[in-house]
């Protein structure tokens, strides 16, 4: 009986960090999810000639966090990663090449922010082969885990070097944002 009672005792101390471990586990996991999708636009821009959009953004209702890459046809600004994929664009003919959509009742949501989103003023980046994307500075995606307040940030400079690195040193092994 004793035995039991201090096995009860380890498991229910060990429950909330085996929680919090796993948390910032999906942190992580997002925000390597959401560089790897601004290296896959910058690169598919330089294979096709293209160019390629990014779109970073929340649901209204707050219930996801969406990221959407598609080919630029003059509507990108029609569409919305949170919606049904086949209703994405409106019903416009976009070239739709990959969708990351994350509930936000997992625990983790991300929010990208800029000091300068240019002349859309929305959370769209343009990719094109060769050029950069003056208009649009100052790229910071954070990622956030609810329960334990960890951080991740995907940031992109002005020359679309993208880096993941921690604001708040709330997650070891990245380096901490500048």
């Amino acid at each position: 009986m004793v035995a039991l009672a201090v096995l009860g005792v380890l498991v229910a101390a060990a429950v909330p960090s085996l929680s919090d471990l796993m948390e910032r586990r999906r942190v992580v996991a997002v925000a390597q999810e959401l560089a790897g999708i601004l290296n896959y636009a910058r690169s598919e821009t330089n294979v096709n000639g293209d160019m390629v959009n990014v779109h970073l953004e929340k649901d209204p209702d707050g219930k996801l966090s969406c990221a959407m890459v598609n080919v630029h046809n003059g509507t990108q600004h029609l569409c919305k990663c949170y919606r049904a994929q086949e209703n994405m664009c409106g019903g416009w003919p976009v070239q739709i090449l990959r969708v990351f959509q994350i509930e936000n009742s997992n625990g983790v949501s991300f929010e990208a922010a800029a000091d300068d989103w240019g002349p859309l003023r929305r959370p769209i980046l343009n990719f094109e082969r060769g050029k950069y994307f003056p208009e649009v500075s100052g790229v910071k995606i954070t990622v956030s885990g609810k329960r334990t307040g960890a951080q991740l940030r995907v940031e992109i400079n002005e020359v679309n070097r993208v880096r993941v690195c921690t604001p708040d040193s709330s997650i070891s092994g990245y380096a901490a944002c500048g």
